[in-house]
């Protein structure tokens, strides 16, 4: 059954939150399930509209939508050119093309994304052009998500151009997804390299990013070298994303080597990357010099003697809170040493993937759903169908809530969690 998007409609997809503004969410697949049908380009005047009229509302979630260039630009051109709230849009799996985002670069002057979501589209060149201009002339956006739309090794250049303090603009941008960039064409055959380089002389100069994502780039341990050209001199980069590429041993432990100096980085995800004993080993001998709390190396192989040997070396002046290793071939021996950690309070149940039980005196292990990542990066619904309509409040976070969060990054917990018996903390002079 069709059913029109009206007012009411739409106000039951409305989301409020604890300082009186509201977030609508209307998530492509959810909404098939309830009205057998997606958001669609002839939607976007009503939606425009809607939003006009409800200036309280500064989240719009249209992922996995039939929106086009055209609905789009409907949006840009009936509200987002005009002053406006909306802080947050996220437009994941769309239909939209390079060109859609010169709407975009157009309404620069009342953009006040902090920000914007539009991996799984087909932007390519032309899109990150018209971003990078974006980027140029805003100061407002913070958080750029093109994963999978792509990229590839002639676009990313306009975005580390203007990521430069030496040659670029931009200012403000804190968080960066390139990963999945597309690995050959039919003018040039992909290196890697290059774009390690790219990265590393940006990371040299940049200023404001905290937090990169590049995973699925086919990095090697000899890419991971360029890298760390730019990583040594960086002093702000805090969470390094190089998920399923190809560091191996030698990669990780340039990575460990660099760690000992100390950085600010405190997360760090080498999943899936092929790391073995070896590599493991080296991490163990460097990470107590560093400030990691966050380390992500499941679906790696790693074996017994490589995860004790981590596991040895997790006590350190910044302890680790967040820890992920389900997918490593670990046995009886790692068994026992994460029991005793588990019981003495070195490890936390709730922060790490692996949960252990015992089968006739026998230790085994399971996965534990700690690590919700992906569930969030992807906007996945959280029960698979659609939960009953009714009035959600959100609790917003204070920017200086206590305790002090030692992790805090996009689509990870915060730990420690907010105690909302502690007044926030007064703004720092």
């Amino acid at each position: 059954m069709d059913r029109e998007l009206t007012d009411i409609l739409l106000q039951l997809f409305c989301e409020k939150n604890s300082d009186g503004t509201k977030n609508l969410r209307l998530k492509g697949r959810d909404l098939y399930q309830r009205i057998k049908r997606r958001i669609n380009d002839e939607d976007m005047e009503q939606i425009s509209k809607f939003l006009g009229d409800h200036p309280e509302i500064v989240k719009l979630d249209l992922c996995y939508n039939d929106i086009k260039d055209k609905g789009l630009a409907q949006l840009v051109l009936r509200y987002l050119r005009f002053e406006n709230n909306l802080k947050y849009l996220n437009l994941i799996g769309c239909d939209l093309t390079g060109k859609s985002m010169r709407y975009f670069w157009k309404c620069a002057k009342t953009f006040k994304l902090t920000t914007l979501r539009v991996n799984g589209n087909k932007l390519g060149i032309e899109g990150a052009q018209h971003l990078s201009k974006l980027l140029e002339q805003n100061n407002t956006l913070k958080h750029l998500d093109l994963g999978d739309s792509d990229q590839t090794l002639s676009s990313i250049p306009y975005l580390c151009s203007v990521l430069r303090e030496d040659i670029g603009a931009n200012r403000t941008l804190q968080v960066l997804d390139i990963s999945r960039i597309i690995p050959t064409s039919e003018y040039y055959q992909y290196d890697p390299g290059q774009l390690s380089e790219q990265l590393g002389n940006m990371l040299k100069v940049n200023k404001s990013l905290r937090e990169l994502h590049a995973q699925k780039c086919q990095f090697d341990g000899h890419d991971i070298q360029l890298l760390l050209i730019g990583l040594r001199v960086n002093s702000t980069l805090m969470l390094l994303d190089l998920g399923y590429n190809k560091v191996g041993d030698h990669g990780i432990e340039e990575i460990a080597k660099w760690l000992r100096t100390r950085p600010n980085l405190i997360g760090l995800n080498v999943s899936g990357n092929a790391i073995g004993n070896t590599g493991a080993r080296a991490l163990s001998f460097h990470m107590p010099f560093s400030k990691i709390r966050l380390l992500d190396i499941s679906h790696n192989k790693i074996g017994d003697d490589g995860i004790i040997d981590i596991l040895n070396s997790l006590k350190k002046p910044y302890a680790l809170k967040l820890f992920y290793i389900w997918g490593n071939d670990i046995k009886q021996k790692t068994f026992w040493i994460l029991e005793r950690m588990l019981l003495s309070k070195v490890l936390d149940q709730e922060n790490i993937d692996v949960k252990l039980y015992t089968v006739d005196g026998v230790l085994y292990h399971a996965y534990y759903p700690s690590d919700h990542y992906k569930h969030k990066y992807y906007c996945v619904m959280d029960h698979g169908c659609p939960v009953e309509l009714r009035i959600k409040r959100n609790k917003v976070e204070h920017e200086y809530a206590q305790p002090r969060a030692l992790v805090k990054f996009q689509f990870y917990p915060r730990i420690p969690p907010v105690d909302e018996t502690l007044s926030p903390k007064s703004k720092p002079c």
